[in-house]
């Protein structure tokens, strides 16, 4: 059930883009409309769109998370090399 409605949210999404803003003023027009399934609809999407939103935020920063760890990895590697040259020198 939620794959399904990560693929709803994604073509939700795309066609906003598609659509430049319009999605945005028509969702709030929705929110407000005099139909339950309309509001309801609405509702489920900005719901999604939150959700993608916030998946996005935590995405990125594990990217940044491991993108500090490939650099402290680097860091430990290259120490590990200096210390071995040193022990051989001494």
């Amino acid at each position: 059930m939620k794959i399904k409605n990560i693929i709803i949210a994604s073509v939700l999404l795309a066609g906003s883009t598609l659509s430049g803003c319009s999605l945005g003023n028509s969702l709030t027009s929705d929110l407000n409309s005099n139909n339950p399934a309309i509001v309801e609809q609405a509702q489920r999407v900005q719901a999604l769109e939150q959700e993608m939103r916030q998946q996005k935020a935590i995405s990125d920063a594990e990217k940044q998370k491991l993108e500090g760890l490939k650099q402290q990895l680097e860091g430990a590697k290259q120490n590990l090399k200096g210390i071995k040259t040193q022990a051989k020198a001494g």
